[in-house]
């Protein structure tokens, strides 16, 4: 008998189990689906996972008392297909470190490779890292005997194991990249320099590791908590992590195949949960047969898994948006600037990778898409809060950058979101070092209030002479805090 397929009853699925060709998420890969490639991911209402086709339409024209006036109608191509849903941020603690079940999702936004959780070991007797030069935001690990297996120069990393005894530890604990590397000697380019001075050497733990990928769960290292970080260090890329996307209605199983993760939005709605709604493109849509769901390992069925895959995390907390607090301080990096007081209203914002699918035109099939590119990395929103005047208000804001505005067309601020609040244990942090933002607008309502649109835009690794830099990747770096 047939049955009705309810959204209610929907599970999705999130698995990099695909052809490293292809794209196709393969049930019946020898490696299977196990708990280091899929997840189950909790999605709220709303979501959507849609094929559209094209045709092509030949009609006739011609003259006479008896007009042939037919039309043939072909399908030419399927669209790419277009999914979205939305999830709330949700951090927690797993073995002691901050992640969250929608890590996955901001590395397949960022990266190009899946999460590195083991990293590169550095090897041998380390004495220290030393900042031993301002302008060049340079860092080096010195030792001896000093092993790196599967690190080249050039790479982007992200560095952990920095105690941080002479300065905040998540500001040596950051993305780098590899300059050079010796038994003596590996130099490391911070894509956002720590804010000690040259010269300056802190501690290193006693496991010293560099991490590739975008996402890196950092472990406790005083005085900052344990703590997640991704970055777009290495999001320089024509093509970005592979993955499937499976979508479980009533038995039912909806295979999305060679997806690319186009862009996510963060909201600020006051009254709401923060929420992250993610969109994003794949080359097929297609039905998995019984038998292919029988040989994943996975009951599709029911409420449990049969297989062995990473279940969905019930117990991580919520976060609430009105908790949440902003950092705004003019000049690139904050260096020696102005520090603004904005109490929030609402705003959002956006990370977006502008991809385009290509596909064929082949005649005489249906034609398929075969693959994608990335477009301009592009991340900005708009911030609301009250028109208040005063010392280093809103007010003040829209003074200072219209009286600039004679002489400088592109403003330049460090601007930081702490979703949740800065002083509360649990929040998701985003840090732009360099931020454009636009002459605020002014809308009137029973309390006057302002608008804010920003940019965010790549800086200079220097905080010697901090100016934009269009080739570098340090837009933004997102952290997850846990408590």
């Amino acid at each position: 008998m047939a049955s009705f397929n309810l959204v209610r009853n929907t599970r999705v699925f999130f698995t990099t189990n695909v052809g490293l060709l292809s794209g196709i998420a393969n049930a019946v890969l020898a490696t299977g689906m196990l708990p280091a490639n899929t997840v189950e991911l909790q999605v709220l209402d709303g979501y959507s996972f849609k094929q559209g086709t094209q045709t092509a339409n030949i009609q006739l024209k011609e003259a006479g008392d008896t007009p042939v006036r037919g039309q043939r109608t072909f399908n030419t191509s399927l669209d790419p297909v277009d999914f979205s849903f939305s999830t709330y941020v949700r951090p927690t603690t797993l073995s002691s470190k901050a992640t969250a079940e929608e890590k996955v999702l901001w590395n397949a936004l960022t990266s190009a490779v899946n999460i590195d959780t083991t990293g590169v070991t550095i090897g041998g007797t380390i004495t220290g890292i030393t900042r031993p030069d301002t302008a060049s935001a340079t860092a080096t690990i010195a030792g001896t005997g000093m092993t790196y297996a599967g690190l080249s120069a050039g790479d982007y990393t992200t560095l952990a194991g920095a105690s941080g005894a002479a300065g905040v530890a998540y500001e040596w604990n950051q993305p780098v990249k590899i300059i050079s590397l010796s038994a003596t000697a590996i130099v490391l380019q911070y894509l956002n320099a720590p804010s000690v001075a040259a010269g300056t050497t802190t501690t290193l733990g006693a496991t010293v590791k560099l991490f590739k990928g975008a996402l890196v769960e950092q472990p406790a290292v005083s005085p900052t908590p344990t703590h997640s970080i991704t970055s777009f260090a290495g999001s320089n890329k024509n093509q970005l992590q592979p993955f499937g996307l499976i979508f479980v209605v009533d038995g039912t199983v909806w295979i999305v195949d060679n997806c690319a993760m186009d862009q996510v939005v963060l909201d600020f709605g006051l009254d709401a949960i923060a929420t992250l709604a993610w969109t994003g493109k794949g080359t097929q849509l297609r039905q998995l047969s019984s038998t292919e769901a029988s040989l994943s390992g996975i009951t599709f069925t029911g409420t449990a898994l049969a297989g062995t895959v990473t279940p969905k995390n019930t117990s991580a907390q919520y976060i609430t948006n009105k908790l949440s607090t902003v950092s705004l301080v003019s000049n690139i990096a904050g260096i020696s600037g102005t520090s603004y007081q904005i109490a929030l209203t609402g705003g959002s914002i956006t990370f977006a990778n502008g991809v385009t699918y290509i596909t064929p035109a082949n005649l005489g099939v249906v034609n398929t898409a075969i693959g994608y590119f990335t477009g301009t990395r592009a991340i900005s929103g708009t911030m609301t809060a009250y028109l208040r005047t005063g010392t280093n208000t809103t007010a003040q804001l829209l003074t200072d950058i219209l009286a600039s505005s004679s002489t400088a067309t592109d403003t330049r601020f460090r601007l930081q979101f702490e979703i949740g609040g800065r002083n509360n244990a649990t929040r998701i942090e985003i840090e732009m070092d360099g931020a454009m933002l636009q002459v605020p607008t002014v809308e009137t309502a029973d309390v006057i209030s302002t608008t804010i649109a920003f940019t965010a835009q790549s800086t200079t690794s220097s905080t010697a002479a901090p100016d934009y830099d269009i080739e570098n990747t340090n837009d933004a770096t997102i952290r997850y805090y846990s408590a």
